[in-house]
């Protein structure tokens, strides 16, 4: 539907709301001159059509609606001037009443005043769903709808300053008209209802604040607050439950549930009135308030609160420190890897061990790990407190006599480094080469973790290069075959294989000849236990230069390892089969040693071969030898007893063919499992 306000409306300045089908008290209109403009969508002017008139705000806090019996009319509407008139035909429940916002779900039937009926959401067999006290329809409804309760059903009567104006709406509403609805209230769904459990409600907003943000579960924030008995609690309403009591705390350690609850959902220098309940069977908000002149803790109190102040916190040092803002920073930016920063930095209960201003650059470690990465969270003019681990604050934390140091940094000024996004080609070369040194230089001097991260970075600066000129990409290619390699080197000192396997395929992908990237590569292999791999990369190797002094012995290293690990394959086998009841029978034709000593290959493949004649009728199942233990087998009879040589084990397995199987199994292959894997 397509919103439109006539010429004759903006001479009048009446608040008026038309429907296509008049279906609707709706502030969504359209009448016959739109027809073409279907297409166009919707179009909100809810400000102008229906609802308040411009300028003026409905606000649910305007007026005290009371309570009316069965029968009972009343003039319903804020300032009082008969446009809206209620009659209760039934009487809702509880207490609580639609707030501006929320969305009403009611049936309705409007007539005219003459009882004709115009539109019903009864006979459509449809509820109607509207956001109540925001000009989504007409000010009679806004304000009368207000006034009900849950389950209450009423007549508005609604004159034409509340209703579709002068106009009206033809041909269904003639002009001037003054309507009458009757409105059956199901129930509504409020933005004021925190948690949809009706355990937190926002009563009232006492103070509004455009502050920035909301406290999470670890923020420091200095809150007031007081409960009292509820306005509900005939005897005792307004009671003091605690007194009006200010203090500074972590969200997590709020006095009680449901104000640490709320406190997640304000902002800093709000005060708000909530009503605050015990969920039977759910969420105790209350949980912790104590007994005030009653004789138990209360079930449902009226709350106050006021966020006084929120000073944000951040975890640092994998969680085993904390950053919290002090003094809030300017604008949005903060630091970024390689920008240059002047800091200030103060230690609880010394003399500041730098100057006032002391200028380094983040990301190379020239500062301790705490310093570095609450400068990297900070923006520019903002103080944090940053409460860390002794270990992680270097040179600050030398003389700590406790377990954690308390710094208080100042981010006085930075110059954040160029964005990748903002280089030309031949700076990213430049960058990448550059931060490529700094990693090399790294690793020389022993800091693995410093050399990882520059190689990263300095990727990221060349591993994009389409766009780039043929020369260009040649620089590139240099520099990533050397990043890949490098990468590759440190992650063999750090024992990540998988990371090592990686970035040699990386480097391989680019130099399929890089004997850097095989042996490395073969080098992880080796320690993931796949041998096979390993050797191929070590073959190739070899093929391209026989006298590879490293790559000889470290195929020697992994013709050792198998022998290793075809023993412990030997015991695994031999304790499995041991224990499947019977099923198996084993015996030991040879001892394997510790490093493969005793292993005789030839021996072990060494076969005798049965007899021309015997074999043929083996073939055949009228007869099947059983080379250890056992006895012949007839087809359908008690079947037959086969043994296999286990190559490389040590082991003959014996292999029983069940009674109904009357084909001979010709062929029984085990492939070597690591051992690893069985255990």
């Amino acid at each position: 539907r397509l919103c439109v306000l006539s010429s004759a409306l903006l001479s009048h300045g009446t608040p008026l709301s038309t429907h296509k089908r008049t279906s609707r008290p709706s502030s969504h209109s359209t009448n016959t001159h739109t027809t073409a403009m279907d297409g166009l969508g919707d179009m909100d002017l809810s400000s102008l059509m229906g609802g308040a008139p411009p300028g003026v705000e409905f606000s649910d806090d305007d007026i005290e609606y009371e309570d009316m019996e069965v029968g009972d009319s009343k003039d319903v509407s804020v300032s009082q001037d008969g446009g809206c008139l209620k009659k209760v035909l039934v009487k809702g429940t509880g207490e609580a009443r639609p707030v501006k916002g929320a969305e009403v779900t009611v049936h309705y039937t409007g007539t005219l005043l003459d009882g004709t009926k115009f539109d019903s959401s009864v006979d459509r067999g449809d509820y109607f769903k509207f956001k109540l006290g925001v000009g989504r329809v007409i000010k009679g409804w806004d304000q009368g709808v207000a006034s009900m309760k849950k389950g209450e059903k009423a007549i508005l009567t609604c004159t034409s300053e509340y209703a579709y104006g002068k106009n009206g709406s033809p041909p269904t509403i003639p002009p001037d008209a003054t309507l009458l609805f009757e409105v059956e209230l199901f129930s509504w769904k409020s933005d004021n209802d925190l948690f949809d459990d009706t355990g937190c409600v926002r009563v009232k907003t006492l103070k509004k604040s455009t502050a920035y943000g909301f406290p999470n579960e670890i923020d420091q924030v200095t809150v007031s607050y007081a409960v009292t008995a509820p306005d509900s609690d005939v005897a005792g309403a307004g009671d003091e439950i605690v007194a009006p009591t200010t203090s500074t705390f972590s969200v997590k350690d709020a006095p009680f549930l449901g104000l640490g609850a709320v406190l997640k959902k304000m902002k800093e220098g709000e005060s708000v009135r909530y009503k605050m309940r015990n969920v039977p069977g759910g969420v105790q908000y209350l949980e912790g308030v104590p007994a005030g002149k009653t004789t138990a803790p209360p079930q449902v109190a009226d709350v106050v609160v006021t966020l006084n102040k929120h000073c944000s916190v951040t975890s640092i040092c994998d969680g085993r420190g904390t950053k919290m803002t002090t003094v809030d920073g300017e604008g949005w930016d903060r630091p970024n890897d390689g920008a240059t920063c002047v800091v200030s930095i103060a230690v609880a209960g010394k003399e500041t061990l730098l100057p006032v201003e002391s200028t380094f650059i983040t990301g190379n470690e020239a500062l301790c790990e705490a310093v570095e990465e609450c400068v990297m969270l900070m923006k520019a003019g903002e103080t944090a407190q940053a409460v860390v681990p002794r270990e992680c604050a270097g040179e600050f934390g030398a003389d700590a006599k406790d377990g954690n140091v308390t710094l208080t940094i100042t981010l006085v000024s930075f110059d954040k480094e160029k964005e990748v996004y903002t280089m030309t080609n031949a700076e990213r070369v430049t960058f990448g080469e550059d931060t490529k040194v700094m990693g090399n230089d790294a690793y020389k001097a022993g800091n693995l973790t410093l050399a990882s991260k520059k190689y990263e970075k300095a990727l990221r600066f060349v591993e994009h290069d389409q766009s780039f000129s043929d020369d260009e990409k040649r620089e590139t290619k240099k520099i990533k075959l050397s990043l890949y390699l490098n990468s590759a080197a440190v992650a063999l000192k750090l024992q990540a294989w998988k990371d090592t396997v990686e970035s040699s395929n990386k480097a391989l992908d680019i130099d399929r000849q890089s004997d850097k990237a095989l042996f490395r590569r073969a080098q992880a292999k080796v320690e993931l236990e796949e041998f096979d791999d390993a050797k191929k990369d070590v073959r190739a190797i070899l093929e391209m230069d026989n006298a590879h002094r490293e790559a000889r012995t470290l195929h020697a290293r992994i013709k050792k390892l198998e022998q290793v690990q075809m023993k412990k394959d030997a015991k695994t086998f031999g304790g499995m089969f041991s224990k499947l009841g019977g099923l198996y029978s084993e015996a030991e034709t040879g001892r394997v040693g510790e490093n493969g000593e005793g292993f005789d290959a030839k021996k072990s493949k060494r076969r005798r071969r049965r007899p021309r004649r015997r074999r043929k009728n083996a073939a055949r199942g009228y007869r099947q030898r059983v080379r250890h233990g056992g006895s012949h087998g007839r087809p359908g009879g008690r079947g037959g007893e086969g043994l296999r040589l286990l190559r490389g084990s040590g082991l003959r397995i014996v292999f029983s063919a069940p009674q109904s199987l009357n084909k001979r199994v010709t062929n029984v292959s085990i492939k070597r499992i690591p051992a690893t894997v069985l255990r």
